[in-house]
C-alpha cells in the first residue's frame, strides 16, 4: 500500500509539473519538449501527443532490451492513463501572469517537484512512465548511473525538438532558458534524492 501511495503521489507530481512549466513561460521542461512541439505543431492536445510518444518509447525498450515484459506491457495503459492525466492537469491550471523573477523561482521549484515525482516512481519499482522507462532501460543495459542517463536524455530530446521545429518549418515551441535549466538540472537534482533519501517499504 505505502508503495502504491508514493507511486500514485509521484505521477501526478510529474503531470502537474510537466502543466506548471508551461505556464512560467520560461520554455517546456526538457523531457516534455518534444511532445510540446508536436501538439503545438500538429494542433493536437499535449496529452495526445504524450501517449504517442509514449507508445514509442515503450517499442525502444523492448528493442533494447531485446525482450517483451509484463512490466513493459503495463506502461502501454499506463501511456494512456499519464496523457489524460495531463490533458486534465492542463485544463485545470490557470494561465496567471507573475513577474519574471517570480516566474524563475517558481521554474525552479517546479524542476525539484519533477525529479521528486521521478524519484518516487523509480523507486516504488511499479510501472515506470515510459519517460522513466527508457531511461531506466538504457541505464541497466548499458550500465550507466540512472541520473546519468536521465541527463544526456533530457538534453536529447531538446535536440529532437529542435530537429522537429526545423523540419516542419515551425518556431521552436516551448524552447526557452527554462528548457536548459531542466536538461542539465532534473538529473542532478534526482542524484541528490538518491544520495540523501532511503525509502522503505
Amino acid at each position: 500500500m505505502k508503495k502504491w501511495i508514493y507511486y500514485i503521489i509521484g505521477l501526478n507530481m510529474i503531470a502537474l509539473a510537466v502543466v506548471l512549466n508551461i505556464r512560467w513561460n520560461l520554455g517546456v521542461a526538457a523531457f516534455s519538449s518534444v511532445m510540446y512541439s508536436a501538439s503545438q505543431i500538429y494542433g493536437i492536445s499535449l496529452g495526445n501527443a504524450s501517449i504517442v510518444m509514449y507508445l514509442i518509447f515503450v517499442l525502444l525498450q523492448c528493442i533494447l532490451s531485446k525482450k517483451v515484459t509484463v512490466s513493459y506491457l503495463l506502461e502501454i495503459p499506463l501511456s494512456f492513463a499519464f496523457g489524460w492525466l495531463t490533458d486534465f492537469y492542463d485544463w485545470i491550471v490557470p494561465n496567471v501572469q507573475f513577474p519574471l523573477a517570480a516566474n524563475i523561482v517558481l521554474f525552479i521549484v517546479t524542476m525539484f517537484i519533477t525529479a521528486m515525482g521521478v524519484f518516487l516512481t523509480v523507486q516504488t519499482n511499479l510501472v515506470l512512465t515510459p519517460v522513466d522507462g527508457i531511461v531506466k532501460t538504457i541505464s541497466e543495459v548499458f550500465h550507466i548511473r540512472f541520473s546519468l542517463v536521465k541527463n544526456t536524455y533530457d538534453i536529447a530530446m531538446v535536440a529532437v525538438t529542435v530537429l522537429l521545429c526545423l523540419c516542419n518549418h515551425a518556431p521552436f515551441y516551448g524552447i526557452g532558458i527554462g528548457t536548459i535549466l531542466t536538461a542539465v538540472g532534473i538529473g542532478r537534482i534526482i542524484s541528490i534524492y538518491e544520495a540523501k533519501i532511503k525509502l522503505s517499504f
